[in-house]
């Protein structure tokens, strides 16, 4: 399944891009790729070696059983189609995990989307901070081919430091992810993203 959806975010990716960058500056492509901490589904984890262990009354537990605080990371790339004024459509593929592992173990989650895109100030402007929203839909997927229907909404800044290359930063909602009750902690999640963009 996480080939399928790959091959397809890039079919769907590349010739709107090439086009997007054949055409005239009504139409602009861009790339980006990100990573950052997810913020929300912050979770308390349980050593499983110590389920079972009988301790007396007042016994403080050892260490290695002691709660751990887990938060998670959400890594992935995307690109973008912005036509007249900024508006536009995008398609990305990522990854949100327990941790900063990237092991997959357990309870990842793939997340690819298809979404709707707004960038302030039109396109190819002048403007040093370009301010954007999107929206739209996703599709989580993980072992054994299950896959839930959800949606994400977000904003962000590009900081473009030269013509073609911008610093980004972004918070992105993932939500509707409640097909994988018992296997992954999120059934949403919030994520604090930062990364590049390219046109």
């Amino acid at each position: 399944m996480t080939r399928l959806i790959m091959t397809a975010a890039l079919l769907l990716t590349t010739p709107a891009l090439a086009w997007a960058r054949n055409a005239d500056d009504s139409v602009q492509g861009q790339f980006y790729f990100f990573t950052g901490p997810i913020v929300s589904n912050t979770q308390y984890y349980f050593n499983p070696a110590c389920y079972g262990m009988v301790f007396r009354p007042g016994q403080p537990l050892p260490a290695y059983c002691n709660f751990t605080k887990v938060g998670g990371n959400n890594t992935g790339f995307g690109g973008e189609v912005l036509f007249h004024k900024g508006g536009g459509v995008g398609v990305e593929l990522g990854y949100a995990g327990p941790d900063w592992s990237f092991s997959g173990k357990g309870s990842a989650v793939g997340v690819g989307s298809l979404d709707a895109t707004y960038h302030f100030f039109g396109n190819w402007s002048r403007r040093k901070v370009e301010p954007f929203l999107t929206g739209g839909y996703t599709l989580y997927y993980g072992e054994r081919t299950t896959t839930q229907s959800g949606y994400n909404l977000g904003g962000g800044l590009n900081f473009w430091v030269g013509k073609h290359v911008a610093p980004r930063l972004e918070i992105r909602y993932q939500g509707g992810i409640n097909g994988f009750h018992g296997y992954s902690q999120f059934n949403y999640f919030v994520a604090f993203r930062v990364g590049m963009t390219f046109r």
